[in-house]
């Protein structure tokens, strides 16, 4: 009977271990800078650890970049868009906002629907060319 607790305890452990390990990843994800992810209604936002003018800087490179060609761009105090459109005709749509000190919230909205995996695409160049 002890053996058997002993095995429950185990399995109960490792599903509550299990249930974390996204917890975990999104930590380590913020210990590499990027502080969270946050897709909704087809727009993946991403906060970074970047002035304001350093990320406006850092998405336009990104969107030339991958060849992404930028069809009308605002850029007011701590708040902008880009409207640009891929070689595949697919609209690309670019918010940015400053959160706080130091902190710039981008979300990407790539299609009329959105594609998460193409708005990714998308913010891993931010992230290389930002150097975060």
């Amino acid at each position: 009977m002890n053996k058997l607790k002993k095995v429950a305890i185990l399995i109960s452990v490792f599903l509550f271990l299990y249930g974390c390990a996204s917890a975990l990843l999104v930590g380590a994800g913020a210990g590499v800078g990027v502080a969270s992810y946050m897709y909704v209604d087809g727009r993946l936002a991403v906060e970074y650890p970047l002035e304001y003018d350093r990320a406006w800087n850092s998405t336009r490179s990104a969107l030339e970049n991958l060849q992404i060609s930028i069809s009308n761009s605002t850029n007011e105090t701590g708040v902008g868009t880009f409207n640009a459109v891929r070689k595949d005709g697919q609209k690309v749509a670019v918010k940015l906002a400053k959160k706080g000190d130091g902190v710039t919230v981008i979300a990407i909205r790539v299609g009329i629907f959105g594609n998460r995996d193409e708005a990714q695409k998308l913010h891993n160049e931010i992230i290389a060319v930002a150097g975060i």
